[in-house]
């Protein structure tokens, strides 16, 4: 019984008439399952069991922005869109987890009179293209992929050409393994895509964050902030 109580809690003295499942001290989920709810109640009822489930997460940060492309020369060279945010799960008894957004593109960061980069994709989005020559970059698809960068000026007599914008960088991908008690609650924030910079040939946007759960062959994604109780 003292095994009992190292697992799921409790005060001496131990009975095992304490630890039905759905009471004070066993959760009700897959790995309690063979604990009765009511009558009789045996040690075997215990083998093999857990209060806890075996949650496989991928989290994924939101894209950064793209930069901004100039049609003269590189007025904001050194600063940068922005970045994309960070993607959390957090729970009761764990601590938090977070993936980071990805980095903003340099406004005017590239060569003079040159194509915007495109933003870098992610195992679940598609970074937007990089701009042509007084063109926008394009925005990103799915999941935390980055914006493309705006498009530079070639220049002419009248001006020395301008610089493209770079794209931004997608969010970072984390994955593992926690513990978490069956019956707990967990909270998932997902990061927004980062905004492209809007000024000249603007860059384009970031996609928003993404976040798979697993536990015990449940299964459930979170395209957006949510809540899932672990059962």
């Amino acid at each position: 019984l003292s095994d009992l109580q190292v697992e799921y809690g409790g005060t001496d003295p131990i009975s095992i008439n304490e630890y039905y499942r759905g009471g004070a001290y066993v959760p009700s989920g897959a790995g309690t399952a063979t604990i009765p709810t009511s009558g009789a109640i045996t040690l075997d009822n215990f083998r093999g069991t857990s209060k806890t489930a075996t949650v496989t997460y991928t989290l994924l940060g939101g894209g950064g922005g793209g930069g901004w492309g100039a049609d003269n020369k590189e007025p904001a060279r050194g600063t940068y869109a922005d970045s994309g945010g960070s993607s959390t799960i957090s729970a009761t008894g764990i601590q938090t987890i977070t993936a980071a957004g990805g980095a903003g593109g340099e406004n005017n960061g590239g060569g003079r009179g040159t194509n915007g980069t495109a933003g870098q994709s992610s195992g679940f989005g598609t970074g937007g293209f990089g701009g042509s020559l007084n063109s926008s970059g394009g925005s990103a698809s799915g999941y935390g992929a980055a914006g493309g960068g705006g498009g530079g000026d070639s220049g002419s007599t009248y001006d020395e050409g301008g610089a493209s914008g770079l794209g931004g960088s997608a969010g970072t991908q984390i994955t593992g393994t926690v513990q978490i008690v069956y019956g707990t609650t967990v909270t998932v924030g997902l990061g927004n895509g980062g905004a492209g910079s809007p000024s000249g040939y603007s860059g384009g946007n970031g996609s928003p964050g993404r976040c798979q759960l697993s536990w015990d062959g449940n299964s459930t994604i979170f395209t957006s902030s949510g809540t899932v109780v672990i059962t």
